[in-house]
């Protein structure tokens, strides 16, 4: 992904730090894990410089996160979601403990969304209904299911085919925009094949996309506050432009700035709709997507975005309001240490942030709310 502008940390030293425990929480299994190593350790970093104690601990079974929870920290950051009961059976198979449940039943305060909306988000197509049912725009569908003939549809090609249940476009390609039930069946048996899921059918939006962080802001009234990106991929060998794995894998979209007010509010004004329809806290990530007719339509949520410093969210928090990446990790933590920190605490981590508050207030304004 290349940005406009090279992410900076704070310089800004604390002189006396904040009496607080935070446990940085992420897996070694990649299908597992939403925060890279890198990304730990910066994180290590920057949460070291304001509060009295932080450590990174790899949860990978559920004795693992029975020793996370004896150590009763004030806060748990994190890079994963779940953890699998039964490791020799398959991914699918095994059952499974989410992380944010499990913490929740002892008491243990942790940043982003409850099981509830993770579970939707988890779930394309439960989400994309949860949407819709909402009353927010979202292309028309239908669920290819796994072992199950090809139900009949009414949709207008062309169409798009995805997986359900996978991230950072998995099983999504050059051949994922059909024209024909012929490529349509193929797709959908690659995913079936491949991806071992379900495949997720939707009428294909050929517009502009849109990546919007949402972020929840205590200090002007609970208020969220939205910020917009543009991403352009580079058209593939059909003309198409979408995030495929591929182009992910090559880092070879474009990340800018949403220049244009009128459009830049309806994006807004959807993603903080869609952030709520979802029962979303604290911080996300809402995709979207132009149709023919310059009309935004949500296309998919990422409630545990990647903390890195070089990903879309950071990218948001920098283009919009020059947030620097360690002010951003440090926002997030405090709004969800909001839940339980002190009024001390609190004064202390307004005065370090003024450049959020600012951004806050005047984001909220340019996108239809008031703080």
């Amino acid at each position: 992904m290349n940005t406009p502008f090279s992410l900076k940390t704070s310089k800004e030293t604390t002189p006396k730090k904040i009496n607080r425990y935070i446990e940085v929480v992420a897996s070694r299994n990649p299908r597992l894990n939403a925060m890279a190593p890198d990304s730990q350790l910066t994180i290590l970093t920057t949460l070291r410089r304001q509060y009295a104690r932080v450590e990174i601990t790899i949860v990978e079974n559920l004795s693992d996160l029975k020793k996370l929870v004896a150590k009763k920290p004030d806060l748990v950051v994190l890079g994963m979601k779940l953890i699998l009961l039964d490791p020799s059976m398959s991914y699918d198979d095994s059952p499974k403990i989410w992380l944010s449940s499990y913490l929740e039943e002892n008491g243990i305060n942790f940043t982003g969304s409850s099981t509830d909306a993770l579970g939707l988000e988890f779930d394309k197509h439960l989400a994309k209904q949860t949407v819709i049912d909402a009353g927010l725009r979202s292309p028309t569908y239908f669920i290819a299911r796994m072992n199950q003939p090809i139900r009949k549809h009414g949709l207008k090609f062309p169409l798009f085919v995805k997986p359900t249940n996978r991230g950072d476009s998995k099983g999504i390609d050059e051949n994922s925009v059909v024209h024909s039930e012929l490529e349509l069946t193929a797709k959908i048996v690659s995913i079936h094949t491949d991806c071992s899921s379900d495949a997720l059918v939707e009428e294909y939006l050929p517009g502009r996309e849109f990546s919007v962080a949402v972020l929840e802001t205590h200090r002007v009234g609970n208020n969220l506050l939205a910020m917009p990106v543009e991403i352009t991929a580079p058209s593939d060998d059909k003309g198409n432009r979408f995030l495929s794995e591929a182009v992910k894998v090559a880092d070879s979209e474009q990340v800018s700035a949403v220049v244009e007010p009128a459009l830049k509010k309806k994006i807004n004004s959807l993603a903080i709709g869609v952030f709520k329809a979802l029962g979303s806290r604290d911080y996300g990530r809402i995709d979207v997507r132009l149709d023919a007719f310059g009309t935004p339509s949500f296309i998919e949520a990422n409630l545990m975005p990647g903390l890195s410093d070089h990903g879309y969210l950071s990218s948001c928090f920098y283009i919009n309001n020059q947030i620097a990446y360690e002010d951003m990790i440090l926002s997030i933590v405090a709004i969800s240490m909001a839940r339980f920190r002190d009024v001390a605490s609190e004064k202390s981590v307004n005065a370090r942030h003024p450049a959020l508050k600012r951004a806050t207030r005047r984001d909220l304004t340019s996108s239809g709310l008031r703080a």
